[in-house]
């Protein structure tokens, strides 16, 4: 039950329902809305300092094919609490724009250079959940669920930045629309539902005040596609593909054809049924009409994965039936669309989707997909609303409920970044380096002196140029840090055309973060495979459903599918839900609910640190972000605690995914034998849905010990006057540009002179000049003899060698570069009774990096 579950976006309650949809599940699957800063797929971004490295909730998107070109969450539109649907504009001058719907109005962006998109303009509207927009010539006509009517909006101006409200239409029956549809050949619109209206025409023969001349109304309509064929026998004629039903359009659901030809008498010509029919949604014609892919927005019903059926429209008279595909997702879909052979699909929770209908009609192969919804695909109202792909450059933009505009380029990367083995956790305080894959898709697409690794140490990003270490594989050199403390940094590379690509992929607004040490040492690593005598659920919890238990979790909208890493399955987890079963199922409801660990003896550690992954969610139901997550400490195995963390009741890690936390113990408690942790999820009654999970915990503290550096050789050495051998170590870092080795020798006579050697060679030279000890080095050898040292009383003499230059002959200043490897030894003077000698250290060999 593995599934790739990332790091979750916060989500909102929209505010602007009425009444026939008061029950509609969009209403009971709210979340709280996405915030964060603007994010441009641009050179110009690589940040500086500020905050540019801020991480943006949602980041890491899972996608493959499609490029994020940009993305403005909501709270960079209007501050508007959901975003709903959208539709672009080419003007006369070929810029392009899109266009979005969130619940409080309608946005204009220009996104002619994709990477550079900028929202340039807004026109305000009631309040709604539903918001609908289509383009005819200059004009957008805008309408709601909220009342309104249709706004008539002029986007004569849109390339100096304005757009304009012209006109209202509020003329026929409720002001109220659930979509609109325009047949750009005729010059009509139609109003799709709104109250329990099915079609209501209007002219667009003056495009700023559109004329009701008509309506349809047998069946409620939810949306259509209305298209003029131009030739072959049905030519002349107007039909309207509606997405309709009986009872607000669950009641006897298909697609409904009518011929719209006559205003004053429409006429329906083919009525098409498939299996499991919940909801007739939304669809779109195939390009050529022979076929229409309609989306059934409830028959997933937590059961069926994300499923398009295939309607045969060749003959709009005689429509049929023919098939479904589906990708295999278990996700809703929402709408969809048809272009240059493809169809694109927002199906909320899984994002979009692209199939490829040139390969087939019928079942086509899914080829790409952009993920905007992080918490794990489900049969929830969340995610990608809607999508646009008919720009003729190829930008697609998309909509997303809580996440906010989206701009994509669809098609492979030119560049791709990957790093081998994943983001190191831990660096190396004396320097580290970190490698990364940069794969061109297309032949000499990477720019070779532009990759770069940028980090941010507190001060501000600073970036070092990455050096090529063979075939893909590029290398970065971090600089010295100090133990204990972070540092945020990112790769970026671009391409020839003028792109930059990353990792993460929305780098700079999310970044990795490495902590500077020599590594853990880690007392506890559970991985809560067995029970390690922890207990879920104690006395005087108060929650009815949702206690603690350890297994593998049957996932919903709220809780994990799967426990946070392999191997194993298991995990502890608040109530194990039936498989398929609602969001709510099992939920913690009634109170709060404990999960408490065994006891841990931390005395031996002077800086006990507590690791988990946590997965939380209270962003559904009713009253969503009402409730939090508490972590308490205890140093007398249980006696009291002390509140470690609150998580919630909004803002990052309150919508599920993945989150890993970190404590000191001694910011909370001391530091004792009797080291206990609880976890505390609780309901405080207000309607809210509230999942927890608990996963991979460790107690331990970061190793700040500075590690030897290199390789020990030519052993066992010579005794000296001591009764022992002398020996060279070294510390400090093999990164070369690091420039920080130290060499020390130890166990010499007291008060002797001594110096350090080096060579690119080994060798062994037994007893030279009438030395006691063996020379270790080859052929040339570099003296470090203008820093002589003595030994002093406690026999020992160090040296921090300057890596740029060696004395090493002919030139006596050779810098290491990286991939060489270098030995060390240290000559020394010796009395051994009464005679005058000298001696050696045995050898150190390090390679650099």
């Amino acid at each position: 039950m593995k599934s790739l579950l990332l790091t979750s976006c916060a989500l909102l309650l929209s505010t602007g329902a009425i009444a026939l949809h008061d029950d509609d599940p969009k209403i009971l699957s709210r979340k709280v809305p996405v915030r964060g800063p603007i994010w441009r797929n641009s050179p110009s971004l690589a940040p500086s300092g500020g905050n540019t490295t801020a991480n943006m909730p949602g980041a890491g998107f899972d996608s493959q094919g499609v490029t994020l070109e940009a993305w403005f969450p909501l709270n960079q539109i209007d501050n508007a609490n959901s975003g709903n649907d959208c539709w672009g504009y080419t003007s006369p001058s070929g810029r392009e724009y899109g266009i979005m719907g969130t619940s409080s109005g309608t946005a204009f962006f220009e996104v002619t250079n994709p990477t550079a998109t900028q929202l340039i303009d807004w026109i305000d509207g009631n309040d709604s959940l539903w918001r609908d927009i289509k383009v005819y010539g200059n004009m957008a006509y805008s309408v709601t669920e909220g009342a309104g009517g249709i706004q008539v909006i002029s986007m004569a101006n849109i390339d100096n930045g304005t757009v304009s409200l012209v006109n209202t239409i509020d003329d026929v029956s409720t002001a109220n629309s659930h979509n609109v549809a325009i047949d750009e050949v005729s010059g009509y619109l139609y109003r799709c539902g709104g109250g329990s209206n099915g079609l209501r025409m209007y002219s667009l023969a003056n495009p700023s005040n559109p004329q009701y001349v008509g309506s349809w109304s047998t069946r409620y309509v939810h949306d259509a596609q209305i298209v003029t064929y131009t030739t072959g026998p049905n030519a002349g004629r107007q039909i309207a593909y509606c997405c309709a039903g009986l009872s607000g359009g669950s009641g006897d659901t298909g697609l409904t054809i009518v011929d719209v030809t006559n205003k004053s008498n429409p006429i329906v010509i083919s009525q098409v049924y498939w299996p499991n029919s919940a909801y007739s949604h939304q669809g779109w014609l195939s390009e050529d009409r022979q076929f229409f892919y309609m989306g059934d927005e409830l028959d997933e019903n937590g059961v069926l994965p994300s499923t398009i059926y295939v309607i045969n429209v060749a003959n709009p008279d005689s429509a049929f039936y023919v098939t479904s595909f589906n990708n295999g997702n278990l996700a809703i879909t929402h709408n969809c669309y048809t272009k240059g052979g493809l169809l694109y699909a927002a199906n909320y929770t899984s994002g979009m989707r692209i199939f490829d209908l040139n390969q087939s009609a019928t079942n086509p192969p899914e080829i790409g997909y952009f993920d905007t919804y992080q918490s794990g695909d489900g049969t929830s109202f969340n995610g990608l609303w809607s999508l646009f792909p008919y720009f003729a450059s190829g930008t697609v933009i998309g909509s997303d409920l809580e996440g906010g505009f989206f701009v994509w380029d669809v098609g492979d990367p030119d560049l791709v970044l990957a790093i081998p083995g994943g983001a190191p956790e831990i660096l190396a305080p004396s320097g580290a380096t970190i490698d990364v894959d940069i794969t061109e898709n297309v032949l000499g697409a990477l720019d070779p002196t532009s990759p770069r690794l940028f980090f941010d140490m507190g001060t501000g990003m600073q970036s070092v140029l990455l050096q090529p270490v063979g075939g893909t594989t590029w290398r970065g050199a971090m600089p010295t840090g100090i133990c204990g403390t972070s540092v945020d940094w990112y790769f970026a590379a671009d391409s020839t055309s003028g792109q930059t690509y990353t990792t993460p992929s929305t780098a700079p607004t999310t970044v990795y973060t490495s902590v500077f040490g020599y590594g853990q040492n880690q007392i506890v690593n559970l991985d809560m495979e067995t029970n390690a005598g922890w207990v879920g659920g104690v006395a005087g919890d108060t929650a009815s459903t949702g206690i603690w238990e350890r297994g593998d979790p049957n996932g919903t909208a709220a809780q994990p599918e799967d426990d946070h890493s392999e191997p194993g399955v298991s995990c502890w987890f608040t109530g194990q839900a039936n498989p398929g079963s609602s969001v709510g199922s099992n939920d913690v409801d009634g109170g709060f609910t404990t999960l408490r660990s065994s006891n841990f003896n931390v005395s031996s550690l002077s800086d006990p640190e507590v690791s988990f992954w946590l997965w939380y969610s209270n962003n559904a139901g009713a009253s969503p972000g009402a409730d939090t997550f508490r972590v308490a400490l205890s140093n007398n195995n249980g006696s009291s605690w002390t509140l470690a963390l609150t998580v919630g009741p909004t803002g990052a890690g309150t919508s599920g995914g993945w989150e890993k936390y970190t404590l000191r113990m001694g910011d909370h408690v001391a530091i004792t034998n009797n080291l206990r942790v609880q976890f505390i999820a609780e309901d405080a009654g207000s309607g809210s849905i509230v999942e927890a999970a608990i996963d991979d915990f460790t107690v331990g503290e970061l190793d700040c010990t500075v590690p030897g550096l290199g390789t020990h050789y030519c052993t066992p050495n010579v005794s000296n006057s001591t009764g022992g051998p002398a020996m060279i170590n070294a510390t400090g870092s093999d990164l070369a540009a690091a420039n920080n080795v130290t060499l020390a020798a130890t166990d010499l006579p007291a008060n002797q002179f001594g110096y350090f050697l080096c060579s690119a060679t080994q060798g062994l030279i037994v007893g030279p000049g009438g030395a006691m000890g063996n020379l270790c080095l080859g052929a040339p050898i570099g003296r470090f003899s203008n820093n002589v040292l003595n030994s002093g009383p406690f026999g020992a003499i160090d040296l921090t060698i300057n890596l740029t230059s060696l004395p090493v002959p002919p030139t006596f200043n050779h810098a290491v570069q990286a991939g060489e490897t270098w030995n060390f030894q240290a000559w020394y003077r010796d009395v051994v009774i009464g005679v005058p000698t000298s001696n050696f250290t045995d050898g150190i060999s390090i390679q650099f990096q």
